[in-house]
Formats: C-alpha cells, sequence, structure tokens
C-alpha cells in the first residue's frame, strides 16, 4: 500500500500512542508495530501504558536494569524502522509543582530514559484532578482550574529549561494538559497558556474524548484556546472502554481540510488488541499522509488487504461488521436497513439479509498471520453463532409468511431458534448482537411467541431505563418477568410498585423523583442524585469483585473475590454513608487488605441516613453493575446470584428464585 506524502497537506508527525487502560501490549506486539509502521508510513510510537507503575504512579523511581534495558532495545529497533520513539511521564499523581526537588526528581528521570537512546519526551496530565492539594503549590499557584493550569505550564518550561535544551534535544516539549476535549476557553487553558514555552506542542483529543467528527472549525478554536499548536490525540479505534467490541474499520468524520491549519500531527490510541488495531492504523496513515485528498472507503478496502493479506476475502463479513465508528454509531447500518426491509415484509432483502448471515458465519482467519488470528479469534467465534442465529430467524419468518406449520410445529421452530441464540448471547466479544437480538426477538413474535407466565406475579417491579432500553435492562426485565414478577420498563417513575429499579440508562430527573418514594430502591445509575453516594465513578478493566461481608444476605452466599463479568468490563461504585453496610467491594490491587477497595454493594436500611443526612424511606441497595447493566453476554453465574440477592433482600425474604431462560415467550 503506498502512502507517498503530499507536500502541501501531510502531517508531519504520524503515529501511535500507546495510551489505553488495561493490558498492555507486549515487547513483541510493540516491535511487530515498528515493522507495520515503515510499511504504512506511520513515524511516530509514543510510549504511555498506564499499567506501567515507573511511567505514572511510581514515576520518581528509576527503572530496574532488566525494564530500562528492554525500553532501550525498544528504542532501537523503532529508529531502525523509521519510527521516533515517544516517551511520556505522567507525574501529577504526586508531584509538588513548587518543589525545586521534585522538577530535578522529573529530570533525573528523564536523564535515565536519555541513556538508553529517548531524545523525545512528553508530560502528561491527564485524567487527573483539576485542583492542587499541596499547600505550597497553592500558595505559588493559586486554587481551583486556573491554579493547575499555571502549574502544569510552568512544569513543561522547567523541563525543557533543566532537561530537554541543556542535552541539545530542540523538538518543543510535548504535553497532554488535563482539560485535553473541548474546544472553548477555559481558566485552565488560559492559565495554562501563561506558563507554557511558547514552542510547546499540546495532545488534545478533539471536541470531545471519543468523537465522530473532527471539523477544521474544532481544530481553529481548539488551537486558538490553548494558544499553541496541535497533536491529536485520537481515540480511535481503542475500546478499553468496551473491551467487548473491536473497531476495525477506517478513519471516518476527521476534516480534509488540515492544509495552513495549527494541527501538526496525530497520534491514534489503538485497541487492546494489537494486530486487529492495524486495520485502522492503516487508515490513519493514509489520511495523515494526505488529508486533503483521503477516501475512506478506498482507504479501508486497501487496508484489508494490506492487513489481512490472504485472509481478506475470507474476514471481509467480520470487519464489515465491526466497522461502526463513533461506538454510538449502530453496528452495521446494512443489517439495520435489510432487517426493518424484512420485518416489514421485503421478500427481496429477506434473501439478501440471510445471505449476508451466512456470509458473516463463514467469516474466518484461517490465512492470516498468526497475530490477527488469534487476536479475532474471540469475534469470529461470536459471529459464527449470532450469524447461525440470524440464519435460522430468517427461516422462521418465511415459514411464518408461508403459514403452512401447526401450532405444535411452529413451537418447535420457535425453541430452535432460541437455542442458537442462547448460543449467540453467551459468547463475551460483540458482533451485532443488539441488532441480531431485536430482530430474533420480532420473529419469535411474528411466530406467536406472546404466551403469558399464568402465575401471579411475586412483586411489581419498575426498571428505570433510557428510551430505548439496553439490551440489558432488557434482559433484566425478562430475568425478573422468568422468575415471577411483574416488570415494567419505564423512564419516569408511576403508580405503586414494590420495587423500582434504576440503570444507568434512566434519566438524572427519574433517579431525583424515586429517591423521595417510600419503595425498595436498587440502583447502579445516578448514585449521587439518589443520596446513596457522596460520589461514584466507573472503573474499566474489572471483571471480579471483592465480598467483604459473607455473611450478609447480600453476598449470596459468595465470598471473597468472585468473577462477576465474563471479561474486564465496567462496575460502578459509590462511597456511601456511615450508615451504610458495605458488601463488596472493588479489588484494588495497591491496597493490602480486601475492606480498602472502593465500595461495590452497599446496603441501607429503612431509617438509615443517606449521605445528605435524610433517612432512607425504605431499603436501598447501590450495586455494581456498569453500564451494560445485566447484559447476559457479559454477567456470569455469580453476579446473577448477587441480583437475585438484592432483588430478594429488597422484596419478600421468602420468595422463590428460578434460573430464568435467555428469552421467553
Amino acid at each position: 500500500m503506498s502512502t507517498a506524502q503530499t507536500p502541501s497537506t501531510a502531517l508531519n508527525w504520524r503515529g501511535l500512542v500507546e495510551g489505553f487502560y488495561g493490558a498492555p501490549w507486549s515487547t513483541e506486539e510493540r516491535r511487530e508495530f515498528f515493522r507495520f509502521a515503515e510499511r504504512v508510513g506511520l513515524n511516530r510510537y509514543v510510549y504511555a501504558p498506564k499499567d506501567d507503575v515507573y511511567h505514572r504512579e511510581r514515576w520518581h523511581e528509576p527503572y530496574p536494569a532488566k525494564e530500562l534495558a528492554a525500553i532501550g532495545e525498544l528504542v532501537t529497533d523503532a529508529a531502525a524502522h523509521g519510527v521516533t520513539f515517544v516517551y511520556t511521564i505522567a507525574p501529577a499523581l504526586s508531584i509538588v509543582f513548587s518543589s525545586d526537588s521534585e522538577h530535578a526528581a522529573l529530570a533525573a528521570k528523564a536523564e535515565q530514559l536519555y541513556s538508553v537512546g529517548v531524545r523525545s519526551f512528553a508530560l502528561l496530565f491527564d485524567d487527573v484532578p483539576t485542583d492542587l492539594v499541596n499547600p505550597d503549590d497553592l500558595a505559588r499557584f493559586g486554587d481551583g482550574e486556573a491554579g493547575a493550569g499555571l502549574a502544569h505550564g510552568d512544569a513543561c518550561a522547567r523541563f525543557q529549561e533543566d532537561f530537554l535544551t541543556p542535552h541539545g534535544i530542540t523538538e518543543p516539549v510535548i504535553v497532554c494538559p488535563t482539560d485535553y476535549a473541548g474546544t472553548a476557553p477555559s481558566a485552565y487553558r488560559d492559565a495554562l497558556a501563561r506558563s507554557l514555552p511558547a514552542d510547546a506542542l499540546v495532545f488534545w483529543t478533539g471536541p470531545d474524548i471519543v468523537v465522530g467528527e473532527i471539523t477544521r472549525e474544532d481544530i481553529d478554536d481548539a488551537a486558538a484556546s490553548y494558544g499553541r499548536d496541535l497533536l491529536l490525540w485520537d481515540n480511535f479505534p481503542v475500546n478499553d472502554f468496551d473491551r467487548s467490541r473491536l473497531f476495525l474499520g477506517p478513519l471516518t468524520g476527521r476534516t480534509r481540510d488540515v492544509a495552513g491549519s495549527r494541527l501538526l500531527g496525530i497520534a491514534a490510541n489503538p485497541m487492546v488488541e494489537s494486530a486487529p488495531s492495524y486495520f485502522a492504523l492503516a487508515s490513519i496513515a493514509e489520511w495523515a499522509a494526505d488529508p486533503a485528498s483521503y477516501d475512506a472507503d478506498a482507504a479501508a478496502a486497501r487496508a484489508l488487504t494490506t492487513v489481512a493479506g490472504p485472509a481478506a476475502h475470507a474476514l471481509a463479513p467480520l470487519v464489515a461488521v465491526c466497522s461502526a465508528w463513533p461506538p454510538s454509531a449502530p453496528q452495521s447500518p446494512r443489517f439495520t436497513q435489510l432487517i426493518a426491509a424484512a420485518l416489514a415484509g421485503g421478500e427481496p432483502e429477506l434473501a439478501e439479509l440471510e445471505s449476508a448471515f451466512a456470509a458473516l458465519s463463514a467469516a474466518n482467519a484461517d490465512a492470516a498471520p498468526a497475530p490477527l488470528r488469534d487476536g479475532l479469534a474471540p469475534w469470529l467465534r461470536a459471529a459464527r453463532d449470532v450469524a447461525a442465529a440470524g440464519v435460522r430467524a430468517c427461516a422462521l419468518l418465511r415459514l411464518v409468511r408461508r403459514d403452512e406449520l401447526g401450532d405444535a410445529e411452529l413451537a418447535d421452530e420457535r425453541e430452535l431458534l432460541r437455542e442458537k441464540w442462547r448460543a449467540a448471547e453467551a459468547h463475551y466479544a460483540n458482533v451485532l448482537r443488539s441488532t441480531a437480538f431485536d430482530f430474533v426477538v420480532a420473529v419469535l413474535a411474528s411466530a406467536g411467541g406472546d404466551e403469558v407466565i399464568g402465575a401471579e406475579a411475586i412483586a411489581a417491579v419498575t426498571v428505570l431505563t433510557g428510551p430505548n432500553p439496553a439490551p440489558g435492562d432488557r434482559e433484566l426485565a425478562e430475568h425478573l418477568t422468568a422468575t415471577g414478577h411483574e416488570v415494567t420498563l419505564a423512564t419516569e417513575l408511576s403508580g405503586s410498585p414494590d420495587l423500582v429499579i434504576v440503570t444507568r440508562g434512566a434519566s438524572e430527573q427519574a433517579a431525583v423523583a424515586a429517591a423521595s418514594a417510600a419503595v425498595p430502591l436498587l440502583a447502579w445509575g445516578h448514585l449521587v442524585a439518589l443520596g446513596l453516594a457522596s460520589q461514584s465513578q466507573v472503573p474499566l478493566q474489572v471483571e471480579a469483585i471483592d465480598i467483604v461481608d459473607a455473611s450478609h444476605p447480600l453476598a449470596a452466599g459468595l465470598d471473597g473475590r468472585v468473577d462477576v463479568y465474563r471479561g474486564p468490563s465496567k462496575v460502578t461504585w459509590g462511597q456511601p454513608g456511615q450508615d451504610a453496610v458495605v458488601v463488596a467491594r472493588v479489588p484494588d490491587e495497591g491496597k493490602r487488605t480486601l475492606d480498602e477497595g472502593k465500595p461495590a454493594i452497599a446496603y441501607y436500611d429503612t431509617g438509615a441516613r443517606l449521605v445528605s443526612g435524610s433517612p432512607a424511606p425504605a431499603p436501598r441497595i447501590a450495586f455494581f453493575l456498569g453500564a451494560d447493566g445485566f447484559a447476559p453476554w457479559l454477567v456470569t453465574p455469580a453476579a446473577r446470584a448477587l441480583t437475585d440477592a438484592a432483588v430478594s433482600l429488597l422484596l419478600a425474604p421468602d420468595a422463590v428464585r428460578a434460573p430464568a431462560p435467555a428469552l421467553v415467550d
């Protein structure tokens, strides 16, 4: 693939920033990237793995000899392939900005990296509090965002003066500010500009952290807000926020009008899966080499051949359904359109949809390079089962329209489709999950899958969600229905339910309304608005929680560390009030005991003081589930048991709970 530069529009800085959360790339994966970068025309590698403690948490400390030698080998290997190795230091978690000795320690750390060949450095102040806390720092720089901006710019100026210039490094100091997204001026940016060297380069992620579009106006406004030239830290195709998905498509939505702007380069943040990231990285190389002439579709076609080689044709169906960007976009507009038309009665579209599912089912990486084959394996397995369910759904829809089956035969066909879908939804890897789910449910409904469980409902449950409920919220409703409850998915509270569940999809307005209701409440969304926590966050890359009170009914008989997700995902934690009983915590590897992690399950009895000081009008539980909620492909049996225990505690203690099927008529 050719990436010949066009001098009038090419960006000089074209590369990758290994800045995602989670397991970093291995040494061999980095070396393979250098070889790939040389092939496609990328020329920078920014070393910023969040899991390297010597880069961030323990930045004061020199690298041990073995780790330092490994970095030196990477520097040498990168240079051999025309790639500049950029080492980043992220000191903001602990540095005292007003201390001369701290700046000396920063220069000493850089000196160690310089000794193994590093000649390009960046300082990172991302993902840290915007307020200074040290009294000496506050006295020197001031409080609030402006104080932090002034301190960060001053640190960069001192680093350039104390280290870069004396070592003959003429490259400007590179900085990732705390306020790294958006285009508007701020107190932080104004103060940063006052103390930052005039020639500094600023990492910027676009109008938001993860974006679908960046315009020339965005670039111009952002550059004006910082008063500096920009490097685009593009959070594409990164997947650390949703490890169940791959993003294999080309770079889209980036302006081609770059000439004459203050944007000097791009560093793409890749996926945790290194080899699958190459599909996107190849297109990024094309855009950066000649933004004015960039064509995303043509770049995607070339990337497929470049990356997959002889497996390009066999992998094309998988790549196509994993190409949507931004993450909120439909996974496959083509499948979405075909499904809508097929359900509306279009026979040609139904035939085309069936063929598309069949092609996806046959996708394989048998002829691909081993790293790519291994990286794609979980998604290929998921694709085969999802496609098999799709093919079966197409067949059942056709049978229904022919009206040739009796009731018993139709029931058998429905059960066959359910079996296919149970296999499909068991995968952690997400390939067309919500799209195929909607289709399967619609086909089951058309086939008469509308029987109602005859037993009297144990309790009335309202699940507060968004206008378009997440699959996990729908699965929760089905699970609770199958266990005998009358469940309503709603965007606001009405009536007199026996239990209210507040998901992350619910609006804050709906959560606030539910906060005062004298009804038992289970929540993993809006914990602060509900008064269940003084602060709340959603950490990434978490699979387990620690049960710290095994005797409590909420522990569901579990103890110690339990896996609640099938793979790395997000949990919700909140800092509860003093009257809450903490039953589980998020693991914190830096802590010595289980009791030191962030609270993940907390219980308030009726009358217990909430964080506001007011009494709980009914029992309340703050729960660990994240944005995907009760998604069947994500939660483990332990997570289901913990959810059932929470519902049981909030309702009748002697309620009988039975396991639920994945789909029910």
